[in-house]
């Protein structure tokens, strides 16, 4: 199964993951999207964040920005990070990315890579 998480905040793709109120899980066999309160997750502690990612089937994460730190706790777990993602609806998301036209912001890029 292949489980997409989106962080949201205010009802738009939250900035950051740790700042997030609720999840956005996009199951892409049921094509179900689920809304849930956001666990109280200390996302600088690689256990809790790997623990998040196999209880909830977690196999990509679609954000707006992420700590240069936390990108290798999920590439270790082999989750896919989709970076620089433009803060609106889950749905907007979602629907982008079955089409494959989601596209990052090269400005966020530029800077978790500096």
């Amino acid at each position: 199964m292949k489980k997409v998480a989106i962080p949201i905040a205010n009802k738009i793709v939250s900035e950051y993951l740790c700042k997030c109120s609720h999840i956005a899980f996009y199951n892409m066999e049921t094509k179900s999207i689920d809304l849930v309160k956001s666990e109280k997750i200390d996302f600088n502690n690689a256990n809790e964040v790997r623990f998040w990612i196999k209880n909830n089937g977690i196999t990509d994460v679609l954000l707006h920005r992420i700590k240069k730190e936390l990108i290798g706790t999920f590439t270790s777990e082999r989750v896919n990070l989709f970076v620089g993602v433009p803060q609106v609806s889950a749905e907007e998301i979602i629907r982008a990315y079955r089409c494959g036209k989601l596209e990052s912001d090269k400005k966020i890029i530029t800077e978790i890579t500096n």
